[in-house]
């Protein structure tokens, strides 16, 4: 099953009720070595991205839902994390400009676009114990999955991303809040990197479902 403009509503819904259903467990991580507010913020900005979604007419297709979720997010969520998030979302959106679909092409490109952008806005690179050790893996999974439907692919995005979160535990944080606490850092997993496995273990849910 591809994302097209009759269920994309229902995609981001499902996005929004993950993020509200593990705000507390998210906010866990983050108190370990951060503000302790990264569950709220995501909750709070996947809220106001799907009421945003939702005021969109019947014919906003796949990238108007994800533009108008993503600027939404970006404007609910503080911190650095907002403008990250909001890119992921905006390039998956704008992956599926033309074909008006979310298929398995437009998912890996939309991917690749969005660990190349996040990378270049805050400079983070892999091993700095940030969300993008678990995007870049998701990335490079979803281009080197093949010929095969979306739900294969976006399978196999999760598990990577799903690794890269674990892959995160044993580092010393390089970015963000967390690098004050130097060799404190490590033993934690990243809550942004858990988010953003999060969010496409939803997507793969829901594809697969």
């Amino acid at each position: 099953m591809n994302i097209t403009q009759e269920n994309v509503r229902l995609l981001l819904g499902a996005i929004t009720n993950a993020f509200e259903t593990h705000k507390e467990e998210l906010c866990a991580y983050d108190r370990a070595i951060g503000d302790g507010d990264h569950g709220e913020s995501m909750a709070r900005g996947t809220k106001a991205g799907l009421e945003a979604a939702e005021t969109l007419d019947g014919t906003a297709g796949v990238y108007d839902c994800f533009k108008a979720y993503s600027r939404a997010m970006l404007a609910s969520i503080g911190g650095a994390i907002g403008p990250i998030f909001s890119t992921v979302v905006s390039e998956l959106g704008k992956a599926a400009r033309q074909s008006g679909q979310l298929g398995p092409q437009e998912y890996a490109a939309g991917l690749k676009n969005a660990a190349d952008k996040v990378m270049a806005l805050g400079g983070a690179a892999p091993g700095d114990k940030t969300l993008v050790d678990a995007l870049v893996p998701a990335a490079l999974a979803a281009a080197g999955a093949g010929d095969v439907p979306l739900a294969q692919v976006a399978r196999a995005a999760e598990q990577a991303a799903e690794e890269g979160v674990r892959a995160t535990i044993p580092m010393q944080a390089k970015m963000g809040r967390s690098h004050f606490l130097r060799e404190k850092s490590v033993g934690h997993q990243d809550a942004g990197a858990t988010s953003l496995h999060l969010m496409l273990k939803t997507i793969s849910d829901f594809v697969n479902e």
